[in-house]
C-alpha cells in the first residue's frame, strides 16, 4: 500500500500504473517540465510507466519518497520528499499540471510534504529551490515559511537540456 499524505482536497500516494497517462501529459507539458531538474522534455506515456514502476519498487520507509497527487480520484501532479545524498537535509519537490495552476494546490501539496519530513521523518530542516523563472514556485515557498539561503546556484534541468539559475531555500521544522 505504502504511504498516504492526505490534506484539505488532496490524497498524495505512491504512484500506480494507470496514473502514468496523466502523469505523462501534465507532466510532459513543457512549461511543468522545466520547473523540474530531472524530468526530460518530451516525456512519453512509457517513460511515465517505468517510472511509476521504478518508484514503486525502490519506496522503503524513512527512505526517499515519490507520490503521485491526486484531486477528485484523478492524478494531476506529483511530489516528494527526498536526500541528494546521505549526509544532505531533506528536500522537497512537488508539480501540479497546468490546469489546476493558480488554485492553492501546490501549497497545499507543499504542507502535506513538509508535515511528513517532520512527522515520519523526523527532520528538524527542509530545504527546496525554485528556478528564477518560475517565480510563483517561490511564492508557494514563501507561503509556507522557507527563507531565503542566500545568491542563487547553477542547476541543469532535463526539460530545458541546459543550466538555469535557482533559488535555494529552507524551513526550520
Amino acid at each position: 500500500m505504502g504511504p498516504r499524505i492526505e490534506t484539505e482536497r488532496l490524497m498524495m500516494r505512491l504512484p500506480e500504473l494507470e496514473d502514468a497517462v496523466n502523469i505523462a501529459t501534465y507532466l510532459g507539458d513543457y512549461d511543468v517540465a522545466k520547473n523540474t531538474a530531472r524530468v526530460p522534455h518530451p516525456y512519453p506515456a512509457l517513460a511515465a510507466e517505468m517510472w511509476v514502476l521504478t518508484t514503486r519498487a525502490s519506496w522503503q520507509p524513512g527512505g526517499n519518497l515519490s507520490l503521485t497527487v491526486e484531486l477528485d480520484g484523478e492524478a494531476i501532479g506529483g511530489g516528494g520528499v527526498f536526500k541528494r545524498s546521505v549526509d544532505s537535509d531533506w528536500e522537497i519537490g512537488y508539480w501540479v499540471g497546468k490546469p489546476w495552476w493558480g488554485q492553492g494546490l501546490a501549497t497545499e501539496l507543499g504542507q502535506g510534504l513538509i508535515d511528513y519530513a517532520r512527522d515520519s521523518l523526523g527532520t528538524r530542516r527542509v530545504i527546496a529551490g525554485y528556478y528564477t523563472d518560475n517565480p510563483a514556485s517561490g511564492r508557494v515557498l514563501e507561503k509556507l515559511g522557507f527563507i531565503y539561503q542566500g545568491e542563487g546556484v547553477r542547476s541543469f534541468s532535463m526539460a530545458r537540456m541546459g543550466s538555469a539559475d535557482l533559488i535555494e531555500m529552507a524551513i526550520a521544522l
